[in-house]
């Protein structure tokens, strides 16, 4: 029993030194946020996950990227179920600790990702668009000023992470959409949820935005928003 003891000890202050990924003691189960520190591309992972659905938050520890974590998800479920996972994450993140992870900006990653994703934001920011008078759906093209700019002002008007928001807001922070690039426009009627799109309105021909990069910025009552620099 101690021999395997020794090298289970060994194995971990190995990974360690090696600069692999060591996950923290603790409770690993579903429903729970499991951690692994990665020294060697210095960062922390927080993962948790319900049925099919995981999604990970990875913070940074490098001095260039301190301030910024990155979301990733494999999940379908619609964003009133998601914020319950992204709850378990947020108030990890900002437990405090030894190591604190203050962050000023969430890196979202794709709106619509590829892969069995839920439809719900997409949607939004569609039909936001399609109801914007400054959105020309015939063109799929704003009437004035730049797309990116338009999109992101649209998608923080009408709230489409309103979820978001208030989970945020509850853990005493604010967060807006902060960025956005690579906008993605199409015929309404090209979209697997043009049957949402259409319950609201638009016509199979609309082009309307349903897809692009977010990055939030992350701020305390009273303080100012920092702008992100996307990668």
């Amino acid at each position: 029993m101690w021999k395997q003891a020794a090298i289970l000890t060994v194995c971990a202050t190995w990974a360690a030194c090696a600069g692999g990924t060591v996950p923290e003691t603790g409770v690993k189960q579903e429903y729970e946020v499991t951690v692994e520190r990665d020294t060697a591309l210095g960062e922390i992972r927080y993962s948790t996950a319900q049925g099919n659905c995981r999604i990970t938050w990875t913070v940074h520890t490098t001095e260039l990227n301190r301030d910024v974590i990155r979301h990733h998800a494999e999940c379908d479920l619609p964003p009133v179920e998601q914020v319950r996972l992204l709850a378990r994450l947020l108030r990890k993140v900002l437990a405090p600790g030894p190591s604190p992870s203050p962050f000023r900006t969430l890196s979202w990653g794709r709106l619509y990702p590829d892969g069995p994703q839920d439809p719900t934001v997409a949607a939004r920011l569609a039909l936001a668009a399609k109801d914007s008078a400054g959105w020309n759906a015939a063109r799929g093209l704003p009437r004035s000023g730049d797309m990116n700019g338009f999109v992101r002002r649209l998608a923080n008007d009408r709230a489409i992470f309103a979820e978001l928001r208030g989970l945020f807001r509850d853990n005493g922070r604010d967060i807006e959409i902060a960025s956005v690039e690579k906008v993605l426009v199409l015929p309404a009627g090209q979209l697997s949820f043009f049957d949402r799109l259409q319950k609201g309105g638009a016509l199979a021909g609309d082009r309307l935005p349903f897809d692009c990069q977010v990055w939030f910025a992350i701020r305390t009552p009273g303080a100012g928003y920092a702008t992100p620099e996307s990668p």
